[in-house]
Formats: structure tokens, C-alpha cells, sequence
């Protein structure tokens, strides 16, 4: 039996979702089976291992240190003060004492015990925030531009609203992890007159999707949440002459960035295309016609080939749209062209909402908020959210959006952060702002190499290196991740850094600033410290022949990658095998 087969096998025995997870949670056991494992990611949880001690285990012919990651959805990264001090508590209860936010809006929690999986998820939806679907087969956290600026709420409207279309409807989640009144939880109660023999996934089925799916939407001109990364991609097209009048919704579809590098032949990032344009009260019946296409078509037999993308390339965008179009049971209209992406903003520093109110955004370096000797960013956040700041969001960059702040306080809030050692974003260089990276080692079992705590040693050295080519402060947007799954989404990157092995890393230049261009391979199976002088040449170039105005991305994309690779010098380096991996995760 093929993998995707297990997983599918999996699935339909579940009874939506259940498994034998009653049983597990009281088994007396550190660890989860293999079948409870994939069950559980759909309640937003992964089995991990901490593989900084696996060797060492191993050897000792001791069992793995066992330990979950919980990752709580979030639509659009928007949580008022209530529930942002809720997920920040249980992070003290439970786990490592941190926060991660995520590339897609997220909260995650690592090296939580398997008995504190019920506090942790309880808890939280005590405070309305869930954890169901943030992972697994089914559509994922929907993004949305998260800035509080003219005409954008409705970004944040409609991701709430594609979420709760497309949340599993099972009543497993509340059963295995919920107490308490149904009114005071984010998921709906078990009905006491059904049982879960009938119960019914009117868009998922009895074995869901077959891979991950996400949604995300952008601002005509900003595109933060990457957009044609996203199996479903969507941009408001607004009324002539407004800041925010929406007539309807451009859809785009089949993007994603996973690959893998033992089948580089027939696994890739791709970009989404446009599907069609729509109007506002029909993008949730487009959107449920599209998942439904990819749950009844999508490859259930090979994981790597999964996804939406190859599915749309398998059987043509026109046999696709067509398909979209019988299951809606009306054709769509053209899609119009989408005005030029001036940016993918990081909304970064303070700017003025629509309401006279303020919106700080504070840079959190890799999504890590950890309080340290001398950082406490999480005690600033506690001293200030829900005294002067009455919501945070959470942006596509991991960092954080302070909301709502009044003018007479801009100084008290920033006075505290400084305060607390907090680096705020007129102290950071230009590639330390525009720096992300995935988890990677020691938590995630995808991982390849080093990436979040990688980082800061690239960022130093690419910053040398940029002072070196006489362009110091250039903004310089860096995407690394530590295996080809692309969480940090390294392929739309001006610069992408991909894990390969332990010790090694392909590099990837050319992507651009609007997220619209895939970036391509300079070179492959490099040492980390090598890429200052793999990229040393490419910047001395930019500065003398870069046209006015002309960011380092879209002048590696004009000049070629095959001509920039002359420039690079061959690193010293013993070639290895490369291992094959887990595939897009």
C-alpha cells in the first residue's frame, strides 16, 4: 500500500477524526501510534520529536524525547486583547515559554507534553481561539492583509467568513478536548440526539482532502500574504476612483511552494493563476467549487503530487475552470488584469488608521517571542495589550500589528517596548527587516538543516556582505527554510536559502518584491558560510549596473540566473548523496 493510500485508509477509519485518540490521550503514554498521529494533526497538533537529542537517544537505546507542536488558527491574524493574553498565558502553563507566529498568521506552541494537550487546547477555546483544522487534510488558517488601513476590513471579514465555511463540522474536536458550556467555546458542541455513526461532512467527506489547502487573501497593490503562493488566491477589485469600495473578487488558483528534492522532475513551486473574477456574494460558492474539484479529482495515492497545482497542470487550467464552472452551475467571468504589485509591505513602524487610532507594527525576529536577559517582548505586550492597545494582529511575516492605539499614548507605547528591550523597526538594518525563517531543527521532523536559528548568522553576514558591495542598508527580502517544503516561502524570496542536508543549502535569487515571480536556483549543495561569497559578486554587480530604482531581485531576474552563476565562486564542499525527504508537509 502506497503511502497516500495509508494516510486515506487512516482517514476513512477515523470516524471523522476520532480514531483511537480517546483511548491514547489515557493510555499512560508519552507518544501517540502512527494512526493517532496522522488523526491528530487535524485538531492542529504534530507529534515531534526533539532531535537536537535524537543521536544521543539512539544510542543510548533510549525512546525519542517526545513532544507535540499545537498550532492554533487565527483567520487574517486578528485577535482582540482578550484572546491575545489568553494564547500568551497558556504559553507559561504549557510547552517552552514561547510563541511562534507563523508564515500564515498563526500561533504555535512547541514542546508541548502529551499530557498537556487537553489544558492547552481547552484553554484556548475557552477564549474562542481553536486550534481545529489549523493542520491536516482540509483547508488551513485563511490569510488576509492584515493592516488596518482604508477599506481593508473587509479582508478580515471575508477570511472569517472562509473559515467558518470551510472548518470541519465534526463534533470530535469538541468531544476530545472541550469542557465546559458550548457557548463559551470557539467549536460547536456535540448535539445529544446524534452520534457521530451519522454525522455528515457536507464539503469534506468521510476522508477530507486529499492534501493541505490554503486560502489567502490581498490589497490590490500590497501583497503581503503572498497570494499566488495559496491554492485559492483572491484580490477585492475596487470601484473607480475609491480607496475601498469593493465590486467584486479576483480569483486565482493552484499556487504552492512545496517540492522535494528527490523527485526534482515532477515536484515544483508553482504560482497561481487566475481562475476567473466574481462578485462579492458568490466568492464563498467559488471557493467551496474549487475545494470540492480538488477533494473529488486531487492525487490520493502519491502525497508529493497532491496538491492543487499538479492537478491544475495534469488536466489543463481549461479543463479545470470548466469543472469549477459545472459545479457552480454558471460560467465565471473573465478575470481583469490586477493592478502592478508595488509591494509585499511589511507594515512595519507606525501608520495611521482610517479612524484616527494607531497601528504600531513590531518586528519579531523568525515570529520568536520569548522573554530573555535582555529582551522581554512578551511582558511589554502584556503591560500594554489591553491597557492602550485593544487588539494585535499577526502579519504574513511573523511579526506583530499593535492596533487601535490612541495618539496621546503613541509615546507610552513605544517607551515601553524600548524599555523591555524590544528592537523596534527603525533599528533594524535592511536585511535584518525583511529576514524569515521556518522552525526547522529541533522540532520539526521535515527538517533538512538548520533555519530559524540559522538566521541571525545569515542575516549578519549578508548585512557584511552588503556594506562590502558599497550598498549598506539595501533592503534585501531573505526567506530561508530548512527543508524544499517552502513554509518560509523561499521560491517568491529575492533571496531564498532551501536545507538540502545537514550542513548544506541551495540558493535562490531573482523573486520579487510584489510576490508575483518565482525566484530560480543560483547554485546547490553549498555550505552555509559560503553564501556571503556566493552573493558577493551578484551585489558588487547590482550596485554598478542596477537601472534606477531597480530592486535586487528584479535586477537578478533581468540579468539571468545563468549569467549571474559565472560570477559565483566554487565553494570547496564534498559532494553527497541527497537523502530523500518527507515531501511538501
Amino acid at each position: 500500500m502506497s503511502g497516500g493510500a495509508q494516510v486515506e485508509a487512516v482517514k476513512a477509519g477515523s470516524r471523522h477524526l476520532r480514531g483511537d485518540l480517546a483511548t491514547e490521550l489515557d493510555d499512560g503514554a508519552d507518544h501517540f501510534s502512527a494512526e493517532g498521529v496522522t488523526v491528530l494533526k487535524f485538531h492542529g497538533i504534530y507529534q515531534q520529536d526533539d532531535r537536537d537529542v535524537r543521536r544521543e537517544r539512539t544510542a543510548r537505546r533510549l525512546p525519542l524525547a517526545y513532544s507535540c507542536m499545537v498550532r492554533a488558527a487565527v483567520p487574517g491574524g486578528v485577535l482582540p486583547a482578550e484572546q491575545w493574553l489568553a494564547v500568551d498565558r497558556v504559553a507559561d502553563e504549557v510547552g517552552d515559554g514561547s510563541l511562534r507566529l507563523t508564515t500564515r498568521q498563526g500561533v504555535q506552541y512547541h514542546f508541548v507534553a502529551k499530557d498537556g494537550l487537553r489544558p492547552l487546547i481547552g484553554a484556548l477555546n475557552r477564549n474562542l481561539v481553536t486550534t481545529l483544522a489549523a493542520c491536516g487534510d482540509v483547508v488551513r488558517n485563511t490569510m488576509g492583509c492584515p493592516a488596518v488601513l482604508p477599506g481593508r476590513a473587509v479582508l478580515g471579514a471575508t477570511a472569517a467568513a472562509i473559515a467558518e465555511r470551510f472548518r470541519p463540522r465534526t463534533r470530535a474536536y469538541w468531544e476530545l478536548w472541550v469542557d465546559g458550556e458550548r457557548a463559551v467555546t470557539a467549536e460547536a458542541g456535540p448535539d445529544p440526539d446524534h452520534s457521530d455513526e451519522d454525522e455528515d461532512e457536507p464539503i469534506y467527506g468521510d476522508t477530507y482532502l486529499p492534501r493541505k489547502f490554503k486560502i489567502g487573501l490581498a490589497w490590490p497593490g500590497d501583497n503581503c500574504v503572498d497570494v499566488y503562493s495559496q491554492d485559492i488566491g483572491i484580490v477585492p477589485t475596487l470601484a473607480a476612483g475609491t480607496t475601498g469600495e469593493v465590486t467584486g473578487f479576483v480569483v486565482l488558483a493552484g499556487g504552492g511552494l512545496g517540492m522535494s528534492h528527490a523527485r526534482e522532475d515532477d515536484t515544483y513551486p508553482r504560482l497561481a493563476t487566475p481562475v476567473g473574477w466574481v462578485e462579492p456574494d458568490g466568492l464563498l460558492d467559488v471557493c467551496e467549487a474549487i475545494v470540492t474539484t480538488q477533494r473529488d479529482h486531487g492525487n490520493r495515492e502519491d502525497r508529493q503530487r497532491a496538491r492543487l497545482k499538479y492537478l491544475i497542470d495534469d488536466r489543463g487550467e481549461a479543463w479545470f475552470r470548466a469543472e469549477v464552472e459545472r459545479r457552480l452551475g454558471r460560467p465565471l467571468a473573465g478575470a481583469p488584469l490586477l493592478p502592478p504589485w508595488a509591494t509585499s509591505d511589511d507594515h512595519l513602524g507606525w501608520h495611521e488608521q482610517s479612524d484616527g487610532r494607531w497601528t504600531l507594527g513590531v518586528p519579531v525576529e523568525s515570529g520568536r517571542l520569548r522573554d530573555g536577559d535582555s529582551a522581554r517582548p512578551r511582558a511589554a505586550l502584556r503591560a500594554l495589550v489591553g491597557a492602550v492597545v485593544p487588539e494585535v494582529r499577526i502579519t504574513p511575516r511573523q511579526d506583530l500589528l499593535l492596533c487601535g492605539i490612541a495618539a496621546v499614548d503613541r509615546a507610552e507605547v513605544e517607551a515601553v517596548l524600548r524599555s523591555h528591550g524590544v528592537v523596534l523597526a527603525d533599528q533594524l538594518g535592511g536585511v535584518a527587516r525583511h529576514a524569515m525563517a521556518c522552525p526547522a531543527l529541533p522540532t520539526c521532523g521535515q527538517a533538512l538543516a538548520e533555519a530559524e536559528r540559522a538566521l541571525p548568522g545569515v542575516v549578519d553576514d549578508l548585512t557584511k556582505a552588503t556594506e562590502a558591495a558599497g550598498l549598506a542598508g539595501i533592503p534585501l527580502r531573505v526567506n530561508m527554510t530548512g527543508c524544499p517544503n517552502g513554509c518560509a516561502r523561499p521560491y517568491t524570496a529575492e533571496i531564498g536559502v532551501v536545507g538540502r542536508t545537514k550542513r548544506t543549502y541551495d540558493l535562490y535569487v531573482g523573486g520579487s518584491a510584489g510576490g508575483e515571480r518565482l525566484a530560480e536556483r543560483l547554485i546547490a549543495d553549498v555550505p552555509l558560510e559560503h553564501l556571503p561569497a556566493a552573493l558577493g559578486p551578484l551585489l558588487e554587480r547590482y550596485r554598478a549596473e542596477a537601472e534606477p530604482g531597480e530592486a535586487f531581485g528584479d535586477f537578478c531576474h533581468r540579468v539571468g540566473v545563468a549569467t549571474l552563476a559565472t560570477l559565483v565562486p566554487e565553494p570547496e564542499r564534498r559532494r553527497r548523496r541527497v537523502a530523500a525527504d518527507g515531501g511538501e508537509g
